[in-house]
């Protein structure tokens, strides 16, 4: 999403003007002037070293990743009227910070950045959901080595690579988890909730089906299933890996491919066409996906269960496309 040059908030192109980046891309989670949550990807060639623009104080908490390891000097603030920066070149050095505390910012390219942006509003949401106090203070770090948002950015980076969306569902649990992890590890909030005993009544275990396969393509939030679920978003996703054993956004991805499956197996649609059906971007990330899981293409998948066998040819071609 390209959003207007007017937005103040540190996402989108309000951030690009920051960091002088020509080459942005950004995907928010809710209201569009003012998210909850945002992702996105700053990129900028070689340059020498020169201030940036100071960026409009917020309620709100940003971590930015280097993709690509930055070299010690490279960059370099005064963070709250302290003297920070790079002390160590990591692949996917994360840095926190409160962007209610003034920084003075000083850059120099080449570099590659992701961009996570928490509005206090959402940190608190998800702080209470888990009987935990909505008062917190972020303990700034930069350039650190951070296990689970380095695999969380891997994860998005391997979608974006393939010219996958980052859907609405896919953000929202990807907001959850960073916002937990982002409390619990750099905010000082204690241990959560345990795990329920129990996993979702009945009715509830239907409706979320029910919702899911209806938003197959992914434009749905987790909070929007919990509140029809008559639970809180953190409750609802603890109560749903208890009864389906797997995260809400790979529940969607299973019931995709299920309904690829029937389609391939009890129609002549094309690929293309059950691609599309099945909520998936294009054939290619169909293709992608239903391999992965299936251990083979769909064609071939079709061959097999519409005749029980298929020719020595079906199968050369199956291992060269895979």
């Amino acid at each position: 999403m390209r959003l207007a040059k007017s937005d103040p908030l540190m996402f989108g192109s309000s951030l690009a003007d920051v960091f002088r980046a020509p080459a942005y891309d950004c995907r928010v989670l809710g209201q569009e002037q003012k998210p909850e949550f945002a992702v996105t990807r700053l990129h900028s060639g070689p340059r020498e070293m020169e201030k940036a623009p100071q960026y409009p104080a917020d309620n709100a908490i940003l971590i930015c990743v280097s993709l690509t390891p930055s070299a010690v000097g490279q960059w370099r603030a005064r963070y709250d009227g302290r003297e920070v920066g790079v002390t160590r070149a990591i692949p996917f050095a994360t840095t926190y910070i409160d962007l209610n505390c003034p920084m003075e910012m000083w850059v120099r390219g080449p570099f590659d950045y992701l961009h996570y942006y928490l509005s206090r509003d959402l940190l608190e949401r998800i702080a209470l959901d888990n009987a935990v106090a909505p008062s917190f203070q972020l303990q700034e770090v930069f350039f650190v080595e951070d296990l689970v948002v380095a695999q969380m950015t891997k994860n998005i980076l391997s979608r974006v690579k393939h010219g996958e969306p980052l859907d609405r569902l896919a953000l929202d649990q990807t907001a959850t988890v960073l916002g937990a992890h982002t409390l619990q590890a750099h905010c000082g909030a204690p241990r959560f909730a345990v795990a329920p005993r129990h996993g979702l009544e009945p009715w509830q275990k239907l409706r979320t089906e029910e919702m899911l396969r209806a938003h197959l393509e992914g434009n749905i939030t987790i909070k929007e299933i919990a509140a029809a679920c008559s639970l809180s978003a953190s409750h609802f996703g603890r109560c749903f890996r208890l009864s389906f054993g797997t995260s809400v956004h790979q529940r969607l991805i299973q019931l995709r491919i299920e309904h690829a499956k029937s389609m391939l197996s009890q129609t002549k649609r094309t690929l293309v066409e059950i691609a599309s059906l099945a909520g998936f971007c294009d054939q290619a990330a169909f293709t992608r996906t239903f391999s992965r899981i299936e251990h083979m293409t769909p064609s071939r998948w079709r061959r097999v269960n519409s005749d029980g066998q298929e020719s020595a040819d079906d199968v050369l071609q199956s291992v060269v496309a895979g």
